[in-house]
């Protein structure tokens, strides 16, 4: 074969691959066939993306993507995007899913074309030989694929993850360290760490130490895994001097906007924050943002037998803000409570987590996470014997249980889309 056929082979077998990842990525995506697709589909496409993927893929992009968008040569994403495509749809990265499609054609190629042949008398003993050819064959190229593909048990079990320094205040680097139990010998590059930050990215090890830089006040819960399976886990708590507020804007994944809060005499107190101090951060409030109120530092209150209650007034409609997004997140010792209001209208976007429980609107019916808290609401969550429920003003309107303990509380955010405001804060042990 010419070194041309040979490239333009590789060419058509990575569109090959593209359009098959494209269509796994429609398949779950769940909407109607991509030739009806409208603009409001490519919209919440990339808005999920973002979402689960960190990264974010406009919808120009993803027009291309699909065909939407006619272009005169055939659009090829850059990497990153492709990664996020396959991330999207169950793989680490693009490599990992080019590589399991290939060997899975490997093992099922494409048709060859029938071909008429004269038929041969083949002696009896000729077929049982040839039977027992092909099956010892096809055992060893079994064998040879879980012995590839399967991930080494006795390797994951002989390094542990340590934060060499998980305590601090945001900004922090956080440095991880593996540690071998057994053997020196480790392959680095079959290590990587999932870090759980709003990036939510993974970092392959080169070396045995790795440093991360977070940068909101919260408790994280960074995963291990050898091969893609979960082998250890580790925590960095970075500790706030009472309640502190940062600000971010939707899409960038870089910047973090602390704003300035007035001296008062009691830290406990949530503070009160408006456009105004939003703008003096520097935060562009055309765009669409998203404000932080965090209060990290260890308690005695028990996540599984608890109370939380509050007066909260989220964001009125402004650019940039149509669901009135409020986020709780209460983090544990061991694992943490997510939850995630918006109006009725856009549930969709609504989540949760309580512990190993998680759910998400795009694929269960949320609508008790409906709540439109613009007038502002009495919100109170309780937590008996790990039995969760949700009351929006006197109304009980959620319930779910949950397994595993998350320990004492160790801190607490609350995420606004745009301004949002809390008084009358309680947070307390039942008994």
């Amino acid at each position: 074969m010419s070194k041309n056929n040979f490239g333009q082979d590789k060419i058509g077998n990575d569109f090959r691959l593209l359009e098959l990842c494209c269509q796994k990525v429609a398949s779950k995506f769940g909407s109607t066939a991509i030739e009806t697709w409208r603009n409001n589909d490519y919209v919440q496409l990339s808005a999920l993306l973002r979402r689960e993927t960190k990264v974010l893929i406009s919808e120009n992009t993803l027009k291309r993507l699909f065909g939407k968008l006619k272009t005169t040569e055939r659009y090829y994403p850059q990497k990153a995007t492709r990664d996020a495509l396959a991330v999207f749809i169950g793989f680490r990265d693009w490599q990992e899913f080019e590589t399991v499609q290939q060997v899975a054609q490997s093992i099922n190629p494409p048709a060859e074309p029938t071909i008429t042949v004269q038929p041969l008398h083949i002696p009896k003993d000729s077929c049982t030989h040839r039977f027992y050819f092909l099956s010892i064959t096809g055992v060893l190229l079994a064998l040879i694929a879980v012995w590839l593909w399967w991930p080494n048990k006795s390797g994951a079990t002989e390094v542990s993850l340590k934060c060499l320094n998980p305590n601090g205040h945001s900004p922090h680097s956080a440095v991880f360290k593996l540690i071998p139990k057994n053997s020196d010998n480790l392959k680095f590059a079959d290590y990587e760490i999932e870090l759980k930050d709003r990036k939510d990215t993974r970092t392959r090890f080169q070396d045995s130490t790795l440093t991360h830089y977070y940068e909101l006040p919260a408790v994280y819960y960074p995963v291990l895994r050898y091969k893609n399976k979960v082998v250890d886990t580790s925590k960095v708590y970075l500790e706030t001097n009472g309640w502190e507020v940062t600000a971010q804007i939707m899409g960038d994944t870089v910047r973090v906007y602390p704003i300035a809060l007035p001296q008062q005499n009691n830290k406990n107190i949530p503070p009160t924050v408006n456009i105004q101090q939003i703008l003096a951060a520097g935060v562009d409030t055309i765009k669409t943002f998203f404000t932080n109120y965090a209060s990290i530092r260890h308690s005695e209150i028990s996540g599984d037998n608890m109370f939380l209650e509050a007066f909260i007034t989220t964001s009125k409609p402004r650019p940039g803000v149509r669901c009135s997004q409020l986020d709780i997140t209460l983090f544990g010792e061991n694992d943490k409570h997510f939850l995630s209001l918006m109006k009725p209208e856009c549930v969709s976007w609504c989540s949760y987590q309580f512990s190993e429980k998680s759910k998400s609107g795009k694929f269960e019916d949320l609508r008790a996470l409906g709540h439109d808290l613009s007038m502002g609401k009495s919100v109170k969550l309780t937590i008996i014997n790990k039995i969760v429920s949700l009351y929006i003003g006197d109304k009980k309107v959620f319930e779910t249980k949950y397994e595993r303990s998350i320990g004492k509380i160790a801190g607490i955010n609350l995420l606004f889309a745009g301004v949002g405001k809390f008084s009358d804060f309680k947070m307390e042990s039942l008994p």
